[in-house]
């Protein structure tokens, strides 16, 4: 991989439609990935963190179907794609890294769908911050403490939801003592709550 590098927040990556050239890990920090449709409106599909691997929507096209955005100041490294085999051929332990990365990433991206869908508001940001929780998979035990890098506008675009319905979630949670939310930063007070909450199915009106 190629030496560390650096974005500051609100710079982006690479962005929709762009050839497909290097792979990214992220090293620290935190980015979004944004689709824009026909109409110019922006549809968040993902937060990654450190260890995600950026870019593989590319493979298939060769060109990228969303746009990669610094969340806050990142560090990340590339991978040129077009020397990836070649890489991986001489450091073995580079392409079990990758392939590591790439299965865990996978995973956490199917269990976080499985858990978002057909699933009330409150369900949705129960099973996001949960999913926020386990995200890295190094610990043996999920943190309490999140610093959520994304504004609650980003938040609720990507859980498909309105952003008074996600503040009016939050305050209903930190009153009920299941989270302490202090502006960005969330402390998951009640394990066993949050999961019951992440288990209520979807109201019709619902949103």
């Amino acid at each position: 991989m190629a030496p560390a590098r650096f974005i500051g927040r609100g710079q982006t990556l690479f962005s929709q439609g762009e050839r497909l050239r290097d792979l990214y890990v992220v090293g620290n920090g935190s980015m979004k990935t944004i689709v824009l449709d026909a109409n110019g409106l922006e549809q968040i599909v993902g937060f990654h963190y450190p260890g995600d691997v950026l870019g593989l929507d590319g493979i298939a096209n060769e060109a990228h179907g969303c746009a990669a955005v610094a969340l806050e100041a990142s560090e990340f490294c590339r991978i040129p794609f077009d020397r990836l085999e070649e890489l991986t051929d001489q450091v073995p332990t580079l392409r079990r890294r990758i392939m590591r990365l790439m299965s865990r990433q996978l995973t956490h991206d199917d269990n976080l769908l499985l858990g978002l869908g057909c699933k009330s508001s409150e369900a949705r940001l129960a099973s996001w911050l949960l999913s926020c929780s386990r995200q890295g998979g190094r610990e043996e035990q999920p943190r309490r403490q999140l610093n959520l890098s994304m504004s609650r506008t980003d938040l609720a675009n990507f859980l498909g939801m309105r952003i008074e319905t996600v503040s009016r979630i939050f305050t209903r949670m930190h009153r009920v003592g299941v989270v302490d939310v202090r502006q960005r930063a969330v402390d998951i007070l009640d394990f066993d709550q949050l999961g019951e909450w992440a288990g209520r199915a979807a109201r019709i009106s619902d949103r």
